[in-house]
């Protein structure tokens, strides 16, 4: 449960959340301004430093007192999905054939509310509560606003994978286990608009639809721990991969790419 308990922290802080959607807006609005031929296009300002960012479910330092939310239970998590007007359907952890498989508090992610719009996980994805708390967060305070700003229309739906898979990285069941083995990655391949555009990750059609897959892409390492996607490796050409899985001796580390 400790897994658990330091994903569902009260989540990202204000100040984290504020510099992500700030670098992202301003990245998407430099992309657009200069295909359109701006020559004074503003630049982004300088990406913060988000190693330097405690992560959700990072270890304390030696000495540190344990955050508050260590104590939540997998009841708790269900709660403030309900209360950040997330729906889901509670689910069954499945059997896995590889060892260390495992989900706690699996879900299945339905629709998450920003402002008066639901935007529909089309797959419904099994993950994690921890993880499903997080990606949702998300959802609603970065993809749906930045949707709105960039390409001037409501996302509705987004296209995802199933979420949990009992594997190894990259489909090697002799490598070390995916997080999606554990319910705490998703792959994104595509976003859907209130004016019937479906916004590809590997291919954009336009500068808008460019600067808005650009500008989540950069800001999504407020929110996740790893950000693989076209360009990361071949594996990933096709989606975006987002989990919060933890990196280097203290769990502080982030792959943002």
């Amino acid at each position: 449960m400790a897994r658990l308990k330091a994903m569902t922290r009260t989540g990202i802080s204000r100040e984290l959340v504020r510099c992500t959607v700030e670098v992202a807006l301003a990245l998407a609005l430099s992309v657009v301004a200069t295909s359109a031929g701006a020559l004074d296009a503003p630049s982004p300002p300088r990406r913060p430093e988000f190693q330097a960012v405690p992560l959700p479910g990072a270890k304390p330092a030696a000495g540190d007192k344990p955050p508050q939310g260590e104590t939540q239970s997998a009841e708790d998590c269900m709660a403030n999905l309900r209360a950040a007007g997330v729906a889901f359907e509670p689910a069954e952890a499945p059997a896995g054939a590889l060892d260390g498989c495992a989900i706690e508090a699996p879900v299945r992610l339905v629709s998450v509310t920003a402002g008066i719009r639901r935007i529909a996980l089309i797959a419904k994805p099994l993950l994690a509560c921890g993880f499903a708390l997080q990606f949702s967060d998300y959802v609603k305070n970065l993809l749906a606003p930045l949707g709105a700003g960039t390409m001037v229309a409501s996302l509705v739906a987004i296209d995802t994978g199933s979420g949990y898979e009992c594997r190894g990285r990259n489909h090697d069941n002799g490598a070390k286990l995916s997080a999606h083995a554990k319910g705490l990655a998703l792959d994104v391949g595509a976003f859907v608009f209130s004016d019937g555009r479906k916004i590809a990750v590997d291919a954009q059609p336009d500068a808008q639809s460019t600067a808005y897959v650009r500008g989540l892409r950069t800001a999504a390492c407020g929110w996740f721990t790893t950000i693989l996607g076209p360009g990361s490796d071949p594996y990933h050409a096709s989606h975006l991969h987002f989990d919060i899985e933890r990196h280097g001796s203290n769990g502080g580390y982030r792959i943002c790419q």
